[in-house]
């Protein structure tokens, strides 16, 4: 690479910016605006300027490669991710939606009639509340707890046929 003997002029610059330099021109360009400290402040001045535009290659270089294939698969991955996080949310939210009627059909006592409840109430006038909390607590832990060791039985019964 030969070393440019003059310093930048505005026709340069403006060649520069539209692209219009090969590759060794505007190598020389750019290591004479690195060394000439008059060039360097022209350069800084114009690429200040409003009226710079990107080199006209560059439109097509960023059209080329928005076909690649690498690009279209992260595109393509990253849609298919977001769809992915919607369909876990919409699993999570169903499957709360699940153990809520469970529990709400489920639980001792939910299948029974507004006057047996009410019956139950009336009986019963000597507990409070906080006592009849504590029953109905311990009859969902019993639930629970019956729930939690029934896929445990089930595995131990698997593993007994096998």
């Amino acid at each position: 690479m030969r070393e440019r003997e003059s310093h930048l002029t505005g026709e340069d610059l403006d060649a520069w910016t539209l692209g219009m330099l090969s590759a060794e021109k505007e190598r020389e360009l750019l290591a004479h605006a690195g060394a000439c400290d008059h060039c360097a402040e022209l350069l800084a001045a114009y690429l200040e300027r409003d009226s710079v535009r990107p080199p006209a290659y560059l439109r097509e270089e960023i059209l080329e490669k928005s076909r690649s294939p690498q690009f279209q698969t992260v595109r393509t991955v990253r849609r298919v991710s977001g769809r992915m996080r919607l369909f876990l949310y919409s699993l999570k939210v169903g499957a709360a939606l699940a153990v809520s009627l469970l529990m709400l059909f489920v639980l001792p006592g939910a299948e029974l009639p507004e006057a047996d409840l009410q019956r139950y109430f009336l009986e019963h006038p000597q507990e409070s509340v906080t006592e009849k909390l504590r029953e109905s607590g311990g009859r969902l832990e019993l639930l629970l707890d019956r729930l939690n060791v029934r896929p445990k039985f089930m595995e131990y019964e698997e593993n007994q046929n096998d």
